[in-house]
């Protein structure tokens, strides 16, 4: 899957469906809306590279229960992942007789395979509608046309980059306008490393799954080199905000639900 080849087909249709631009058009007012707030503080620690932090944060508030109800259902199925590799051993020749014994197993376990994955769908159309949402603000002359500091970033409508100028225009490493330092990218990497090492089974051997914690790390440096900072903004401030739920889950939230299993 191509991401950012997807990305930048749903931003470019953005006009033509009527729900999805007004969806995607709703999350640009929101954005704005924010903006007319933090756009009082001063540069570089206000306007719209604040919004797109608080609009992330409340964003990932909303979709709290869902994230929840995803990680509950994934540590449920860690949890029985042992006996399931012994139907699959047991019943490996007889592929009736272990559909059934699997299906029994998360019966008897109040498993849903698909708990953890249909969340995270779910997630998916807001993830397109927010790129669409910063494409839109990004693209309008009357926005565009002020460059838009956050911390480092001299405009954050380009990418953190020493080899594109405020204005986006490609320049020698470290020319004169320099844009940022690679840092939000190599941020994206990392924290996108550890999200994803954080929610893989503990001791599992799914080799898919380990080869994509590898690539999409690599994936979100290269993307947010590529595209612009107000995306990378979001992106690492989402893989923050959902390392440290994972941190917390893991202490209080895990053992409470185990124990209320146990009773």
């Amino acid at each position: 899957m191509n991401l950012p080849i997807i990305l930048m087909d749903v931003a470019q249709q953005t006009q033509k469906t009527g729900f999805w631009a007004s969806f995607v058009n709703f999350l640009g007012s929101i954005l704005k809306g924010l903006n007319s707030i933090t756009g009082v503080i001063p540069a570089p620690f206000g306007g719209y590279g604040l919004a797109i932090v608080l609009f992330t944060l409340l964003m990932r508030l909303v979709l709290l229960p869902l994230d929840l109800k995803s990680r509950k259902a994934n540590q449920k199925m860690q949890e029985i992942q042992p006996l399931l590799s012994e139907i699959q051993k047991k019943y490996k020749n007889d592929p009736e007789k272990l559909n059934k014994k699997t299906m029994e197993l998360y019966r008897k376990h109040e498993v849903n395979p698909l708990g953890g994955c249909l969340p995270m769908l779910l997630q998916m159309p807001l993830f397109f509608a927010l790129f669409a949402a910063l494409r839109s603000i990004s693209d309008d002359p009357n926005i565009a046309q002020y460059a838009a500091p956050f911390l480092w970033i001299k405009n954050i409508w380009h990418p953190d980059s020493p080899l594109v100028n405020n204005v986006g225009e490609s320049i020698a490493l470290f020319g004169p306008g320099f844009n940022g330092l690679f840092i939000l990218p190599l941020l994206a990497g990392v924290t996108s490393y550890f999200q994803m090492k954080m929610t893989q089974p503990q001791g599992g051997s799914n080799q898919q799954m380990k080869g994509f914690a590898t690539i999409m790390p690599l994936m979100s440096v290269w993307f947010c080199i590529m595209y612009t900072a107000s995306f990378a903004i979001y992106w690492v401030t989402s893989n923050l905000f959902q390392i440290a739920q994972q941190l917390i889950f893991k202490k209080y939230l895990a053992p409470a639900a185990k124990e209320g299993d146990q009773e």
